[in-house]
């Protein structure tokens, strides 16, 4: 299977994305499919409507086709052999472009259905499809036109929360300033008047302002239903390393598996520019890529992911679980796997929460990075994912102030890590240290920070990466699961037999496990997330078991 892409250039992307297959492959799919003999003209599939189809061109030629600002636009043009649709034939999206009929012919149409249970059953033809919808996702981000428009001051917190969203979740889109002249006439056009914060504009048909993620998560065709579909095998709550790992080996073993989360693919090891630690990839890899290759393994199996969807209540329903959403849906399961992980802890100063989104930020990728000016920035952490955000951020800024409270930095962060750190020019470190001082006007523009080795430092300063520590994700268990005292839920002791389902996993609620960070002391590594993620599935299955032998494994 060729590798997916990861920041590769357009022109090799294209090289992949577009394959042809052979008459071997068209006959194996033409009993799944129907067949349709074509005209000049004809419309196979729309942009954001249903169905949501695969076309496979049998003769003549279509074209992909996305409206950009009021004018038409050929993404691609499909020939005999080659077939049209990608990542939304497996998440239940709706279409991010129109398929229209330019020479008529004959196309095989197979809905998104059938496409899943080809990608589950089918390995050769699944290797195709997979690898070329995996490089068609990454081709629309780089040549997005108006499948998802946002308008605002790029400074504005509110800007980041959106984009932050459709960023770390490879939505194709754009950022347009207010008073770029391709926002003003795209504004005027669809008649969007009236204060918004953020213009959020959906294939250049309509605009919303200030909607909402969930409302834009519905309106890009996110909703996925879950309360129609009767109760799954496996619900997992959270989709970073330790979820997406649940996802896969779960619906790879034949459980009907649901994961949602309530931000992004990835969970905080999606905001991390490079992890270079993580077995099989020498030269490192983003933990953006690493969730996007996550992500479609787990619909490659079959597993129905959706964000953003917070879990809100978790209770028993006699052999089920109802876990309720701040959708106002309830998805009821077999069995939960816990994996929603852990938030970064704030700085506890004066005048943070002003500075939130405008200077102050919990996640270090291209996107924060862009934010900062000439001035300095200053990291916050001394763990692997503060090592990690201060050597990325060297690389574009002037200096980078590494501020660790501990007396020794290899106390919590990795060896090679630490060495880069030292070694480094453009990286001052400051142990026994704090920040104590923030000061700006509509910006973070100057930082204080007072070591116990070196006295009183002020600064100018454009950004605060803040990655001091966890606190769990555990509110709404709280009289449901047993937590330890800082909130991390205990495992690995149920309080009722049989002995065969003790699992280092299993929760004081029987059929509830927690894997990852959110698990008490659990090691707080992306490989360690994934191991657990990945194990905790054969607990699972002895659970089922053990409720109903024919779901034994």
């Amino acid at each position: 299977m060729t590798e997916f892409p990861s920041g590769q250039k357009t022109g090799y992307l294209t090289e992949i994305a577009f394959p042809t297959l052979t008459d071997e492959h068209i006959a194996l799919l033409k009993p799944l499919g129907e067949l349709r003999q074509t005209s000049v003209g004809d419309v196979l599939f729309t942009s954001g409507k249903r169905p949501v189809m695969m076309v496979i061109v049998l003769a003549g030629r279509t074209e992909v086709i996305e409206s950009t600002d009021g004018e038409e636009r050929v993404v691609t043009t499909t020939r005999p052999g080659q077939f049209v649709g990608e990542l939304t034939l497996l998440t239940g999206q709706t279409p991010f472009a129109t398929c229209i009929v330019r020479e008529p012919g004959e196309v095989l149409l197979l809905p998104a259905e059938t496409v899943q249970r080809v990608v589950a059953t089918m390995p050769a033809i699944s290797d195709i499809f997979v690898t070329a919808f995996a490089a068609r996702r990454q081709l629309l981000l780089h040549i997005a036109g108006a499948t998802l428009t946002l308008i605002g001051n790029p400074a504005s917190p509110d800007v980041l929360h959106y984009e932050a969203f459709v960023h770390r979740n490879r939505l194709p889109h754009r950022w347009l300033a207010p008073d770029d002249p391709v926002a003003v006439a795209l504004l005027d056009r669809l008649g969007a008047v009236g204060p918004a914060r953020v213009w959020v504009v959906l294939r250049g048909q309509k605009a919303l302002a200030d909607p909402g993620l969930l409302y834009l998560a519905k309106a890009l065709g996110l909703d996925l239903g879950f309360e129609q579909n009767g109760p799954c095998d496996l619900m997992v709550i959270g989709a970073g390393p330790a979820g997406l790992a649940a996802a896969v080996y779960g619906a790879s073993e034949g459980l009907i598996t649901v994961a949602i989360d309530d931000v992004a693919i990835g969970g905080q090891a999606g905001a991390s520019s490079r992890i270079e630690n993580y077995l099989g990839f020498p030269t490192g890899i983003s933990g953006s890529d690493l969730a996007f290759r996550a992500e479609v393994q787990a619909l490659k199996f079959g597993a129905r992911i959706a964000y953003p969807r917070r879990a809100t209540r978790l209770s028993r329903e006699g052999d089920l679980f109802a876990v309720e959403l701040d959708s106002k849906q309830t998805v009821r399961a077999r069995s939960i796997v816990i994996a929603n992980g852990a938030r970064y802890r704030t700085l506890g100063v004066e005048e943070q929460e002003r500075f939130e989104g405008a200077g102050i930020y919990y996640a270090a990728t291209d996107l924060e990075a862009r934010l900062c000016g000439d001035p300095d920035v200053v990291v916050v952490g001394g763990g692997n994912s503060a090592g990690q955000a201060a050597m990325f951020l060297s690389e574009q800024a002037r200096c980078v102030h590494l501020v660790c409270r501990s007396s020794y930095l290899g106390r919590s962060m990795s060896q090679y890590l630490v060495s880069r750190l030292q070694e480094s020019p453009r990286v001052k470190i400051y142990l026994n240290a704090y920040v104590t001082g923030l000061r700006g006007d509509e910006r973070l523009q100057e930082i204080t920070i007072v070591s116990q080795n070196s006295g009183v430092h002020e600064y100018p300063c454009c950004g605060v990466f803040v990655m001091i520590g966890a606190d769990p994700h555990t509110e709404w268990l709280r009289g449901v699961l047993d937590l330890d005292e800082r909130g991390f839920i205990i495992t690995g002791n149920p309080p009722e037999p049989p002995a065969a389902l003790l699992s280092p996993y299993q929760t004081s609620l029987p059929g509830v496990f927690a894997v990852g960070d959110v698990r008490s002391n659990s090691v707080k590594r992306v490989a360690s997330a994934v191991g657990e993620g990945s194990v905790v599935v054969q607990a699972v299955h002895q659970y089922l078991a053990s409720r109903d032998p024919r779901t034994a494994a």
